[in-house]
């Protein structure tokens, strides 16, 4: 097994130019960019909580998380809900692009260049034709983040 990823589906969404890709199975829905609310003293990346009929979900801003510039949302800005070892969370990305399949010698590890605010959440690349996808890893990406004091208190 390369770099942790096996072979299988991906859905790619991006930040900024960048391609991102996370495996299908970790992924519970989509969403279009609604009402987020602010949970004050929360870690800089947490952008505040969703109601996802009836549940209250931390949502995280991945831009920030990566040591982006914050850009505003867009129709195009999506949240991706995703199963962590925390439970649910949504992950806002600049647009949702498509489910690709990589087969086992398409991935690599990744190359050791990131810096160290996306080099413990990217941990893989996806070879496509024209193209890279770099393959986070969202089991272990929010476990430290206070994730759940966050959904507790709202």
């Amino acid at each position: 097994m390369r770099a942790g990823f096996k072979m299988g589906q991906y859905l790619t969404f991006q930040l900024r130019s960048e391609l991102f890709g996370i495996p299908i199975g970790d992924v519970r829905e989509i969403n279009q960019h609604g009402e987020v609310t602010p949970v004050p003293h929360a870690p800089e990346s947490v952008k505040g909580v969703m109601n996802l009929r009836g549940k209250i979900i931390p949502v995280v801003n991945l831009r920030v998380k990566f040591g982006m510039e914050e850009q505003e949302i867009t129709k195009e800005s999506c949240i991706i809900v995703i199963d962590t070892l925390s439970g649910q969370v949504g992950i806002v990305v600049d647009s949702v692009k498509e489910v690709i399949d990589l087969a086992a010698e398409q991935i690599s590890e990744t190359p050791g260049l990131t810096s160290t605010n996306t080099g413990n959440l990217v941990k893989g690349v996806g070879k496509l034709e024209q193209h890279v996808v770099l393959l986070v890893d969202v089991k272990s990406a929010f476990v430290s983040d206070r994730l759940e004091e966050i959904q507790e208190a709202a």
